[in-house]
């Protein structure tokens, strides 16, 4: 039962200081005097309707306890005498305090409809209110008279106690009040404050200003200034990058490049957002001295693992101790196994050149890598993280982020992310425009969605166009190098009828060496072999035509090797007794040029053995089919006295004005052909040419550095004019005292030309122009077709006798005779690429704004948060509201209209929110307030950590489901002890959170269907999974460190 006569207020059920407080001032209260230790504002929300009969409001307020005693003792440490603090101090603290209330109270209409009338009754003098700064006020007195006319038998009444005047000491916090009623009691309490108020000092217009210009009331932003904030607020960390001197993280005598020194800070902010960067700038800006510079910006005591190519080891090790950086370790990608059994634990960051050779998960390197990634910072560098399938990027992206708990853009399940893009491009007939427009969508949705927030990308134009001037003072520029010249040879009549004769033949060839299980009787027992088999067949059909094409010598030594394995394989097999590889999967083969060591390798793998009377009697009728046309095409060949090739490249060295005197570097994929090359080649070059492939030796490569790297031109060792080498100089090597690149054999993959190109395409290169050479074939019976005709006819061969097959040469999803030339003759200087970073023009734009308008970029900065403007939006019907949010390093956009509210990049949301300084500002109406609040709901939402998720979790679906389902039904059995349980139950998590690599599901899916009991497919289990998941280490939350900060809003007024 509820007493009403007490005289106690608690804010429990029925007894609280508002619904009290409400009472008396409706009932004829003419004065209303307030001394309180803290005001809120919410406070006067509560209770505006209930005094708008009042006829006067006074507030008293007094500093913040906390406030106050910092402001003492900063008097005290400048032996200043004082007992209070100055006016202007006060109204300094106010304005702070008004601030951060407005930063953190709910943003509504009915908030600003109470304000608003606040401040309406503050001008009109309806309200006043003053500070009292002579000693912290700790009281909270709340004095209410009455009409004398309308209640004379009644003065008034006084509530005194616990609570301030704010919403939670009105209603929300468990208080102490009481209120008296007796006139001397309320007289008292109204003397004393009279004396206080008459040495306060008035804060009616502090207060008033503090509102109106620093808090989300203020209405007068334009859209222009509002456009300006976001873009401040966005890059508010990289801004002044370009002051800072970063000397220390440099070397003596290397240059401070802006560009470098952006991407360093934008690096770290990815890496401590999402745990992993890629830092994928196109070739010749470099990405060495950008990763080395960002190792020595962290920690001196944290450790750092990186891993790179073999034969960019002694490379990494030499930048990063002359960029000084401590406790790193370099490793050769080829020893992931030795880097695991030493262990990874001392190491906090991992960086991954040419990251992309780990693009196919399905390979036992990417899951030794996952395993060296795991719980680390992941810094992965690559020119070409992607080529034209969604799963190269998705499988790197893993190495940082978990399928299932994704934390990137608000985009959870990353796996989910991708399947649903997969299942609309499979939905398409291959080969189609509707396939090639439903790719590109694909594209653009990963790239905007995703890459674009872990990936720093710049294209050589975009850093021409936004470091223009930095580049200009360091004395720097890039060379153009406009499209590829061609060197075209011919083929004579006998020549050109020895090619058909020999593509002819490649095109029917059976390739029954390397595809015998093809010809097993039993099909169903090897029917998973089978695959790996006709890819092996095209595999050395392609390497056949790629030595074709390279050089008749090359060609010559490839049959050669061929006819001898046949002829080794038919012996074999005439025994009655046949061994054959047990495994090879031409994918995880690189071609380096040398088909002596493919061939070992093949040949080496793990054997099975079987019965000739195993196979059909077709397989020794093709085998010896196959040798006799070998020998044919050997026999061809060798009538073949002149190498049309050759002569035209000799013509062109000693002729060509472009090449003749200048160093020059010449890219084959055979090393039998630059063998020849080097042979051929000494009557021009003498001792200044030299041949470098995958057998040469770290001295030569240093000399041929000495000779190319503008970097060693003081050591006066330049021996070499012409270096011929393989693609092992293609990667991470600086070669730009050349600016002659020539492509002995065509390039299948384009990609490989940029990275050619890349090394003497470089910053800082003395040379204004490059020139590449792509050689052609043609026939001289065709010289009356137009050149690209004749080029053609020649591709179209190639292209005719590899048919699938020409999967092995290219990573296009699509080739064709006419792409590929077109491909190989575009202008190099046209990047058609889209950046990743396009951010870079808005960057630029705030910092001249901060250089040259410095009024301006103070406005700007001093905006206060949850800012808010209004424009005409003439693209849309609709009336909409996006919203900037952030929390820790994660910044992200909402927009809200009529159809629901989805999440947006900054480049989507940037471009509604632009502004010219003439765009005139609308009225903040309608609909904003609910926009504001489903904006900022999304955003919770969209942090919520997954073991909150009840409703929906993100699916799992092939090997990953079937093994959860598998162990859940291992534990049902109840065969197991509580340990294995635990370590079950562990694994199923792991499984559920997209942890595990797919080569590992795999090989448990393969274990569980050859199980046939519960104990042993447990152990079989663990053994198969590497002990890094079985750990139970501290999982990566996927909520974000920070305070929630709605940063503004741009209300944008719909009507086509």
């Amino acid at each position: 039962m509820i007493q009403n006569d007490l005289k106690f207020f608690t804010n429990e059920s029925e007894r609280d200081l508002y619904t009290r407080f409400a009472t008396i001032l409706k009932s004829n209260t003419q004065f209303f005097d307030v001394l309180v230790g803290y005001f809120r504002s919410s406070g006067f929300f509560k209770l505006y309707e209930a005094l708008e009969s009042v006829e006067k409001i006074r507030i008293l307020v007094g500093l913040s306890v906390d406030k106050f005693t910092v402001k003492i003792i900063d008097h005290a440490k400048q032996e200043e005498i004082t007992t209070g603090l100055s006016s202007n101090e006060g109204k300094a603290v106010l304005i702070e305090e008004v601030k951060t209330e407005f930063e953190q109270t709910d943003t509504s209409s009915e908030i600003e409809k109470g304000v608003r009338i606040f401040i309406d009754w503050l001008k009109s003098g309806k309200l006043e209110m003053r500070m009292y700064t002579e000693a912290p006020i700790h009281a909270k007195v709340y004095i209410m008279r009455k009409d004398p006319v309308k209640v004379p038998d009644m003065f008034g009444s006084v509530i005194t106690g616990s609570s301030n005047f704010s919403e939670a000491g009105l209603v929300n916090n468990l208080e102490f009040n009481v209120e008296l009623k007796d006139a001397p009691d309320v007289q008292f309490a109204l003397n004393r404050f009279e004396i206080l108020w008459e040495k306060g000092v008035d804060i009616r217009e502090t207060y008033i200003e503090a509102v109106e210009e620093n808090t989300w009331m203020k209405d007068d932003i334009t859209p222009y200034q509002l456009y300006l904030k976001t873009i401040y607020e966005f890059f508010k960390e990289e801004i002044n990058a370009d002051k800072e001197s970063f000397e220390t993280l440099l070397p003596d005598g290397y240059m401070r490049l802006q560009y470098q020194i952006d991407a360093v800070t934008q690096a770290r902010k990815k890496l401590d957002a999402y745990n992993g960067v890629f830092i994928s700038d196109v070739v010749g800006l470099g990405k060495t001295y950008i990763c080395a510079m960002l190792a020595n910006s962290f920690k001196r005591d944290t450790y750092k693992l990186f891993i790179c190519p073999p034969v960019l080891v002694d490379y990494w090790r030499g930048v990063l101790q002359e960029f000084d950086v401590s406790r790193c370790d370099v490793e050769s990608l080829g020893k992931l196994d030795r880097i695991i059994e030493k262990g990874t634990d001392k190491y906090s960051y991992i960086f991954i050149d040419e990251a992309h050779r780990f693009r196919n998960s399905a390979t036992e390197s990417f899951t030794q890598l996952h395993q060296i990634c795991r719980g680390k910072k992941v810094v992965l560098i690559s020119a070409t993280p992607i080529n034209n399938y969604t799963s190269d990027i998705e499988n790197q992206i893993y190495l940082f982020q978990s399928k299932q708990s994704g934390t990137i853009n608000g985009i959870k399940n990353i796996e989910g992310f991708f399947r649903g893009l997969n299942s609309k491009l499979a939905q398409k007939e291959k080969g189609t425009a509707e396939y090639r427009t439903q790719m590109r969508e694909n594209s653009k949705i990963i790239r905007d969605r995703l890459i674009r927030e872990v990936m720093i990308r710049r294209t050589r134009g975009e850093v021409q166009e936004y470091y223009s001037d930095d580049l200009e003072k360091q004395g720097l520029h890039f060379p153009s190098a406009g499209s590829p010249e061609k060197i075209i040879y011919e083929f004579d009549e006998k020549t050109d009828e020895a090619f058909r004769e020999t593509i002819s033949t490649i095109k029917n060839f059976k390739y029954s060496r390397y595809t015998p299980l093809l010809y097993l009787k039993d099909q169903v027992k090897y029917a998973k072999q089978l695959t790996a088999q006709r890819n092996m067949g095209g595999f050395m059909k392609g390497i056949l035509i790629k030595r074709l094409e390279s050089s008749f010598f090359a060609f010559s030594k490839t049959l050669g090797r061929f006819i001898e394995s046949y002829e080794k394989f038919i012996e074999m097999v005439k025994t009655g007794k046949v061994y054959i590889s047990k495994k090879v999967n031409v994918y995880d083969l690189l071609d380096d040029g040398n088909i002596n060591k493919l061939l070992y390798y093949i040949e080496q793998e793990d054997v099975m053995a079987f019965e000739t009377s195993d196979f059909q009697p077709k397989l020794l009728k093709d085998l010896e089919s196959d040798l006799a046309e070998l020998k044919y095409l050997r026999d061809l060949w060798s009538m073949i006295k002149v190498d049309p090739k050759l002569a035209m490249f000799k013509h062109e060295l000693q002729n060509n004005n472009h090449i003749y005197g200048h160093k020059i570097i010449v890219f084959t994929e055979s090393t039998e052909t630059a063998e020849y090359l080097y042979n051929n080649l000494t009557d021009i070059y003498g001792k200044k040419v030299v041949c470098f492939s995958g057998q040469s030796s770290r001295t030569l490569k240093v000399e041929i550095e000495d000779s190319f790297n503008p970097k060693n031109k003081a050591k006066e060792n330049d021996k070499y004019d012409l270096l011929i080498t393989t693609d092992v100089l293609a990667e991470g090597v600086n070669l730009h005292r050349a600016n002659v690149l020539v492509n002995y054999d065509l390039p299948w993959n384009p990609t490989r030309i940029m990275q050619r190109v890349g090394r003497i395409n470089r910053v800082g290169t003395e040379f204004d122009r490059i020139y590449v050479f792509n050689f052609f074939p043609t026939a001289q019976s065709a010289k009356h077709m137009p050149l690209e005709d004749r080029i053609l006819e020649k591709l179209q061969a190639f292209h005719d006798t590899l048919g699938e097959d020409i999967k092995y040469l290219s990573d296009d999803e699509e080739v064709s005779p006419q792409k590929l030339f077109s491909d190989l003759n575009k202008d190099i200087d046209c990047e058609d690429e889209e950046s990743t970073n396009p951010e870079l023009a808005y960057l630029a734009l705030i910092r001249k704004i901060r250089d040259n308008d410095a009024k301006l970029f103070s406005q700007i900065k001093r905006l206060p948060q949850k800012a808010k403007s209004a424009k005409s939006d003439k693209t849309s019907e609709d009336d909409s509201t996006v919203t900037f949010i952030r929390k820790g390093s994660l910044k992200s956009f909402f927009k809200t209209d009529d159809k629901g509210t989805e999440q947006m990049t900054f480049m989507e949301a940037i471009k509604l929110i632009e502004a010219e300084p003439d765009t005139p500002k609308v009225s903040v109406v309608g609909k904003y307030y609910d926009h504001l609040k489903d904006n900022s709901s999304a955003f919770d939402n969209m942090l919520i950590e997954d073991e909150e998720i009840t409703i929906e979790k993100p699916m799992v679906a092939g090997n990953d489901a079937k093994i959860i389902k598998t162990l859940k039904a291992i534990i049902a059995t109840d065969q197991l002890t509580d340990n294995q349980e635990n370590v079950l139950g562990t694994l199923i998590r792991r499984w559920e959170n997209g942890d595990i690599p797919a080569k590992v599901s795999k090989d448990v899916v393969k274990a569980t269907n050859l199980a046939s009991d519960i104990l042993a497919l447990y152990y079989d289990i663990v053994r198969i999974v590497p002990e890094a998941y079985l750990e139970e280490k501290k999982e990566k939350k996927s909520i974000v460190e920070g305070k929630k900060e709605i940063i503004l809003s741009c209300y944008l007024k719909g009507g086509k």
